[in-house]
């Protein structure tokens, strides 16, 4: 009887991890065709991914990913939300201090995952910036 019950509880858990992982891939869906987009790894070995797309001058959508720590994924996500419905020339004004007078305070050991979302963020602008003069050419 004690195993029956433990096996439930595993069937439950794993349910509820599954279905956790599918609302995470459903509410962060890759980008289909952005304008800009960058992968950036970092010194500490965290990479983040940042995609934009832009209509009217202004970022329309765009999504962020990243393979570390909660701090690097609140950060990424930071630069994202800042970035969204601004033109080119405000996006580039976004900074390691702005995302962290958006998202608070951060642990001394994980500044370096703002500017981490900073660098992303500037060369995702760089990529679009290259590809809207390789349009005009």
């Amino acid at each position: 009887m004690e195993i029956l019950n433990i096996l439930f509880a595993f069937v439950i858990l794993f349910c509820l991890a599954l279905c956790w992982f599918g609302f995470h891939y459903l509410t962060n869906k890759p980008l289909a065709n952005p304008d800009g987009h960058a992968i950036v790894t970092g010194n500490c070995g965290d990479t983040m991914e940042i995609s934009l797309q832009f209509k009217d001058g202004r970022v329309c959508n765009s999504s962020a990913w990243t393979n570390g720590c909660s701090v690097s994924k609140t950060c990424v996500e930071a630069a994202v939300m800042l970035a969204r419905n601004r033109q080119f020339s405000e996006i580039k004004k976004i900074n390691m201090m702005t995302i962290m007078e958006h998202i608070g305070q951060l642990p001394e050991s994980h500044l370096h995952c703002a500017q981490l979302a900073e660098t992303t963020l500037l060369a995702a602008l760089k990529n679009y910036r290259m590809s809207e003069q390789q349009k005009n050419v």
